[in-house]
């Protein structure tokens, strides 16, 4: 924190399959803060998030956009059950992405613990909001939007929105395919009241929600410490 600023980003080499996409280009990662809500997640770090191009402009990874059971999908069919914890996005997507990374950011990117509902279902029950480890994930709705709308409401107890959105930057997000032309993308949070549903984050950047089998966009987080 006393070199860097939050919003300052770094170019990373991306190269692998993930999401049903081959990819080979930079991707620029940003601060999102530092020490984040580090009695939960840690101290002596630092949270980023991908994407921008070189010009600055926000992305996400985009595959077969809009489509079902392919690309970019929180799960291959339309559910939410199981939650962040079991989701196809979870455990195949994310872990596709970092071994995409070089491996000196592999081995410098730190497992952080998240708490999220990782039940789902339908019901907006507190003790469904239960702790995952990873090393690639992404952000809640309430580490974006800093309130809850759609997701469990006892997910606020664990999280803190990140100081990068807090701070007033856009939430809004493009595809990296055609950078003029906005994209909604995923959250790990489950839309506690539906089915089948997931949180998302607007074309316009306002809180909303997406049918699990639909392919969005994929701005993934991670931790450095």
């Amino acid at each position: 924190a006393s070199y860097w600023a939050v919003g300052d980003k770094v170019g990373i080499a991306v190269n692998g399959s993930f999401g049903g996409m081959s990819y080979n280009n930079t991707v620029y990662a940003f601060i999102l803060g530092f020490n984040h809500n580090s009695s939960v997640e840690g101290g002596n770090s630092i949270h980023f998030q991908f994407g921008k191009t070189a010009a600055g402009v926000d992305i996400a990874f985009v595959n077969s956009y809009g489509s079902t059971s392919t690309g970019f999908c929180m799960n291959t069919s339309n559910t939410n059950s199981g939650g962040w914890n079991n989701s196809y996005m979870r455990k195949t997507i994310c872990p596709a992405f970092l071994a995409a990374l070089p491996t000196a950011w592999q081995n410098i990117i730190a497992a952080c613990t998240k708490y999220s509902d990782n039940t789902g279902g339908g019901s907006n029950t507190a003790s469904y909001v239960t702790a995952t480890s990873d090393k690639i994930w992404l952000l809640s709705e309430m580490e974006v939007q800093g309130t809850r709308s759609y997701a469990n409401s006892a997910e606020a107890n664990y999280q803190k929105q990140y100081d990068y959105y807090r701070n007033g930057n856009s939430k809004v997000k493009y595809q990296h395919t055609a950078t003029t032309s906005a994209c909604i993308w995923w959250l790990r949070s489950v839309y506690a009241s539906h089915t089948l549903i997931f949180c998302i984050v607007h074309t316009d950047g306002s809180a909303g929600s997406y049918g699990a089998y639909f392919s969005g966009g994929f701005a993934p987080g991670f931790k450095v410490a």
